[in-house]
């Protein structure tokens, strides 16, 4: 069992930190969404209740929105959740997170699965989001990494992305910052986030992983 102690103040890993965690994860049954946590920077919500129809593959896009959830009675696991449209983001798709997605499209065609939702369990089930939690702690456990929150883990890679970025607008669609529910909805209406080219491809080259692939042309699909 974990001690609350053990978690690292900032809650978030370095970039090094994070270069370990993901080869770490490389096979791993939830792979595809960690790096999906860490790429796009998913609330939980947001990957849970994230469908097949909110991806293309053939324009390789993601199409995120916001979740607010509301409980319907004493339960504390019966939500109501609203979905807004109207300041979802679309994100390029890395090919990284490409592959690993078709292949989880496969299997849980393989299953037989008639759920529309992406975050499934192996037996067709819903996957809960504590189980992402219990995973990411002994995947950091085992390679003497800080114990850090989900939470912390879609937050890690604001440093990368406000280093790498050109310009603050770019930054501000990446991580949604200043994004509320009510207010400002042309937030990312304004913004082309596949103008930065070599933003994208750093990123994916981190994404991935693995040491080779930096040494050769991005294969990022534009």
């Amino acid at each position: 069992m974990i001690n609350n102690d053990e978690y690292k103040e900032e809650n978030i890993f370095t970039m090094k930190e994070v270069k370990t965690f993901l080869k770490a994860c490389k096979g791993h049954k939830y792979e595809v969404f960690y790096k999906m946590i860490l790429a796009y920077e998913l609330s939980r919500p947001e990957l849970l209740y994230l469908e097949w129809k909110d991806i293309d593959f053939e324009n390789n896009t993601i199409t995120i929105c916001p979740i607010s959830l509301v409980k319907t009675n004493k339960f504390y696991y019966t939500w109501a959740f609203t979905k807004h449209f109207e300041l979802s983001r679309e994100f390029p798709l890395m090919p990284d997170i490409k592959r690993l997605l078709l292949e989880l499209k496969e299997k849980q065609y393989d299953i037989q699965n008639e759920s529309d939702y992406i975050c499934l369990k192996n037996d067709g089930t819903r996957l809960n989001v504590n189980t992402l939690s219990r995973n990411l702690r002994y995947i950091a456990r085992d390679n003497n990494l800080p114990q850090i929150l989900l939470s912390g883990l879609r937050q890690t890679l604001d440093y990368f992305i406000c280093k790498n970025c050109k310009s603050y607008d770019y930054y501000r669609a990446w991580t949604r910052f200043d994004c509320i529910w009510k207010g400002r909805n042309d937030i990312y209406g304004d913004t082309n986030l596949r103008r930065n080219k070599g933003f994208l491809e750093k990123l994916n080259d981190l994404i991935t992983a693995d040491e080779q692939h930096s040494k050769r042309k991005s294969d990022m699909e534009m």
